[in-house]
């Protein structure tokens, strides 16, 4: 095994993920607030599930790059079997955060809105 052929790997798998959620940090802070039921100061709540997510997106990704990297091979297969491995980690990843978050967004999205819903019952 190539010491340098495994550090790549690391290092692609670690920062793969971690790019992708750091570009969704700024509306993912937003939208997860929105969905605490009692938001809490300092958007707390938002920030655990937020470093829950980083968590989630580099552990998987370094299983299937511990898992399926490629060590022993040249510097460029190492190098786009890595890649590979931290895309599909992170689309993964993303992909099960964007459901999970989804969800109650379109309940909320579905749900007749309070404000309509009140004026309404008080006029008949």
């Amino acid at each position: 095994m190539s010491v340098l052929n495994f550090a790549l790997t690391l290092g692609v798998a670690i920062l793969g993920p971690v790019i992708a959620i750091r570009y969704l940090q700024p509306i993912l802070l937003v939208v997860l607030d929105a969905l605490c039921n009692e938001p809490l100061p300092g958007k707390a709540g938002a920030r655990f599930w937020l470093r829950s997510a980083y968590v989630l997106a580099v552990a998987g990704t370094l299983v299937l790059a511990l898992t399926f990297g490629e060590f022993h091979g040249s510097l460029i297969d190492t190098l786009h079997r890595a890649l590979w491995l931290a895309a599909a980690g992170s689309f993964i990843s993303v992909a099960l955060i964007t459901r999970r978050v989804w969800a109650p967004v379109q309940r909320r999205l579905a749900a007749p809105p309070a404000a309509a819903a009140a004026p309404a019952a008080t006029r008949a």
